[in-house]
């Protein structure tokens, strides 16, 4: 994504991570709602995954009783395909309406935050 086309919110979020240490829970919503295409939200995610390759990260897709559900058959090599059907590899998939993944959250979250101070502290500066 060019970076004229990033409007403020995006911009002060990438200074941000580029100046503090912060781990990184990234959400994507493939749900259709959310006003960015599953296409484009891939764009910028591989974008800020490889910017921020040294963070620590955590990936949720949210909404994900909205999702619909793709065939099973899905070529491996079809990358778009695979994002839009379920998120990154690894992600937490997450619904508050139905409270799925919502626990798995809290304490991958709890988790995440435990080793980003454990890496600060270790840090010489920390």
């Amino acid at each position: 994504m060019n970076p004229d086309e990033r409007n403020n919110i995006e911009r002060l979020t990438i200074s941000v991570l580029s100046y503090l240490p912060t781990a990184v829970l990234y959400v994507h919503d493939l749900s259709g709602e959310c006003g960015t295409s599953p296409n484009n939200q891939l764009v910028t995610y591989k974008e800020m995954r490889e910017r921020f390759k040294d963070h620590l990260w955590l990936d949720v897709v949210s909404k994900c009783d909205l999702l619909q559900e793709s065939p099973a058959c899905i070529l491996p090599d079809d990358e778009f395909a695979r994002y839009k059907r379920c998120g990154p590899d690894g992600a937490i998939h997450v619904s508050i309406m139905s409270n799925q993944g919502v626990d798995e959250l809290k304490a991958r979250v709890h988790d995440l935050l435990l080793s980003q101070m454990a890496r600060i502290s270790s840090t010489p500066s920390g």
